[in-house]
């Protein structure tokens, strides 16, 4: 049976904008749910973009609350994306501690489907919960390899290399996805939800494992 998205007692707390702008995008565009009306706006992150850290808070803030209004019979579905990122910053030692804290054995390390406790609380890693990777990665994966996104990022490599781009050589796949969103409507707000939106997607294992995960975590009784 499916279930109704509650945005006053459910919520999924992600890194940024650009992941709150993607999941919304993405959700709207493939199950046809509008994250970005009531009562379906449960994609939480700071005014400021937040980050990890304050996302895992509210999250482990949340599930608390949820725990207590299961007790007069609310069933909140509480919901936390991370990237996993490099070895430098692995995400998934901060990921199977908050499952075991939830009660679940994660020494066998992270699972592909994601992870769903109780089914009612839920961990994704961008881009696939195994890979090692970003957004940036799950976002890239899904758009055509296209020659004007292969141009976008050279252009992007070229401003940097010759003349002194100002932005980190570890945000190159960030740089390129959002000046091919430019290119795609240069009066938009852009960003990744414009593309999702605009542009023809690829079916790809790490977008179906998530939208299934969106579904059981917050879709099904």
């Amino acid at each position: 049976m499916a279930r109704e998205i509650n945005d006053r007692i459910d919520a999924l707390f992600v890194e940024g904008q650009d992941d709150g702008a993607l999941v919304n995008a993405l959700v709207n565009r493939v199950i046809g749910i509008d994250l970005a009306r009531e009562p379906h706006k449960v994609v939480k992150v700071r005014s400021d973009g937040g980050g990890d850290t304050w996302a895992v808070r509210q999250f482990k803030k949340r599930v608390e609350e949820g725990r207590r209004q299961a007790r007069v019979g609310l069933q909140a579905r509480i919901g936390l994306i991370v990237d996993r990122d490099d070895d430098t910053n692995d995400k998934w030692p901060v990921v199977s501690r908050i499952l075991q804290d939830l009660g679940v054995d994660a020494h066998g390390g992270p699972e592909a489907a994601g992870a769903i406790v109780s089914g009612r609380y839920g961990v994704w890693m961008w881009p696939d919960n195994v890979s090692h990777g970003d957004l940036e990665t799950f976002v890239a994966g899904i758009l055509p390899q296209a020659p004007i996104f292969i141009y976008a990022a050279e252009a992007c490599r070229i401003a940097k290399d010759d003349h002194a781009a100002e932005y980190e050589l570890r945000h190159a796949r960030k740089a390129a996805l959002k000046v091919r969103s430019v290119w795609r409507d240069a009066s938009a707000a852009g960003g990744y939800g414009h593309l999702v939106r605009n542009l023809p997607l690829i079916e790809t294992p790490a977008c179906n494992a998530f939208l299934a995960w969106f579904r059981a975590l917050f879709l099904t009784e």
